[in-house]
């Protein structure tokens, strides 16, 4: 007796699922005639029979007839609001996503620099001074004017008469010593 009918390999199948814990699975009784469609395409066939059946499962037809793939859908379209592009558009975007400057408290007012910061601007301003005076006493508008013999003896002023006080340093200083 062999026990290949269907009834003998469901109920083993049924053991084997619940022994491996998987959940049971309802059959439903297939009703003909039903559609079958292509997954590819969506063609859709009405099969009247189970051999028709089988024969279009094993090329990978299903039940549901899946979306037509040709099909585009509908834009989603924002409000009439948004205006995205415009200048309407823009500014509602700003007005949502408020950014702060740099330096800029929370509360719009403006973060003093440390003192650190401010007394390099100070030095850096009084080696300008120097830097330009130099200039000045070369009779030149920038260094470039200036061949590298020149340009060794500029620097080498600029060093020699450059303090950390340079606001000492005028234009008049500079005057008598060019005497």
């Amino acid at each position: 007796m062999k026990f290949n009918d269907d009834i003998t390999k469901s109920i083993a199948d049924t053991v084997q699922n619940v022994l491996e814990g998987k959940p049971a699975v309802k059959k439903e009784e297939i009703k003909y005639p039903h559609m079958m469609y292509d997954p590819k395409t969506g063609e859709g066939v009405e099969v009247k029979d189970k051999a028709e059946h089988d024969k279009y499962s094993k090329m990978g037809w299903g039940h549901e007839k899946p979306k037509n793939l040709d099909e585009v859908e509908e834009p989603n379209v924002p409000s009439k609001d948004a205006n995205m592009g415009s200048k309407q558009g823009e500014a509602e975007f700003k007005k949502l996503h408020k950014g702060k400057k740099v330096g800029e408290k929370e509360d719009g007012s403006v973060v003093k620099e440390n003192k650190k910061v401010d007394e390099e601007s100070a030095k850096q301003a009084a080696y300008k001074k120097v830097f330009n005076a130099g200039l000045k006493k070369f009779g030149v508008n920038g260094i470039g004017e200036l061949d590298d013999e020149k340009k060794k003896e500029f620097f080498n002023w600029v060093d020699k008469n450059y303090e950390a006080k340079a606001e000492q340093l005028d234009t008049k200083k500079v005057d008598d010593e060019e005497e």
